[in-house]
């Protein structure tokens, strides 16, 4: 490159001319670019798409939100702690002694009961005076036992857990038994013990379902329920206090109405199967299931503005509603 300070102006003139030229092409070159860019942004061109990526403005780092409690995993209140240490030194042999506390650890064991047998002995006692005979009558709090029944309650309720709360079949209720406890026990034993539960659950059962017939709003909801190999159906009828179960094998509507009564008269709330359209009293439909179906038919008829803007009313007067009967089956 030529020395500019020793250059003669005619030198110089030629230099300058010869950058505008230079400008000038770089000028139309630019804008060239520019429109190419332009165009790729917009898809056209056929070519490979320009992808830029706009960046974003820094978020600000918020405060954590403060926990009444922390969700770690917590240490058990010990039973038995062992110590472990190394007597000698692997290297060299020699005694170790003392030392301080390097970590912990914590190992959970399950320890199961033994299967313990109590023996109820009835003295029979007569009076010096009357010459009469006296036998104590033991209730079943007394002896823990339903009726004549050899098993007690503890067994009656973990036969009844497994069994109805775990769905575990009456064979492996019974072979669960033998071996974790050395049980053994009949398969009749096993029915009669079931059975035992239902009655003494009768009263509190039938408690329930007057309280479900006396709400002034009642859910319903059913679902599919395999029974002993059969397929039915397992129905709830739930209050904001009360979850009331029923099993049947039907499906029908005359279910729910032999549940409710003939006489009740109050709201009940329910999904959108068709078998709940024919109840006589005040029904509501569930609003989760009710805005799902809307949603739907808002993108099925996205080019219909009347259709839209009823869904979008809908949508509006289920949000300044006050929260009613319906929210009993959006809180299930």
């Amino acid at each position: 490159m030529k020395d500019l300070t020793s250059a003669t102006r005619e030198e110089l003139l030629e230099i300058i001319g010869h950058q505008q030229a230079q400008i000038e092409e770089l000028v139309v070159r630019v804008a060239e670019l520019e429109e190419e860019v332009g165009r790729l942004r917009r898809g056209g061109g056929g070519g490979v798409q320009l992808c830029i990526k706009a960046s974003r403005p820094r978020k600000e780092k918020k405060e954590r939100k403060h926990r009444d409690r922390a969700f770690v995993r917590r240490r058990e209140s010990p039973d038995e702690i062992r110590h472990h240490a190394m007597e000698r030194c692997p290297d060299c042999g020699r005694k170790l002694e003392g030392g301080w506390e390097h970590r912990r650890r914590q190992v959970i064991e399950v320890v199961l009961p033994r299967v313990r047998v109590v023996e109820h002995v009835v003295v029979a006692r007569r009076c010096g005076i009357c010459g009469k005979r006296w036998i104590p009558r033991l209730s079943a709090r007394e002896l823990g036992a339903q009726g004549k029944r050899r098993f007690g309650g503890s067994v009656q309720a973990l036969v009844a857990t497994m069994h109805i709360g775990c769905r575990i079949p009456m064979k492996m209720i019974r072979k669960l038994l033998g071996e974790l406890f050395g049980l053994h026990i009949s398969a009749g034993e096993v029915v009669k013990l079931l059975d035992g539960v239902r009655a003494a659950g009768g009263e509190q059962l039938a408690r329930l379902h007057n309280e479900v017939r006396g709400s002034p709003a009642v859910c319903a909801d059913e679902t599919g329920w395999r029974e002993e190999g059969r397929n039915g159906y397992l129905w709830t009828f739930s209050t904001p206090s009360v979850r009331y179960f029923v099993y049947n094998r039907s499906r029908s509507r005359l279910v729910a109405k032999e549940v409710l009564g003939e006489e009740f008269a109050a709201v009940t709330v329910s999904d959108l199967y068709a078998g709940y359209n024919r109840l006589e009293e005040k029904h509501e439909r569930c609003w989760v299931h009710l805005i799902r179906d809307l949603k739907e038919l808002a993108e099925l008829n996205a080019d219909r503005p009347d259709t839209l803007a009823w869904v979008e009313a809908v949508l509006a007067l289920y949000g300044k509603a006050n929260w009613g009967p319906g929210a009993l089956c959006a809180q299930r």
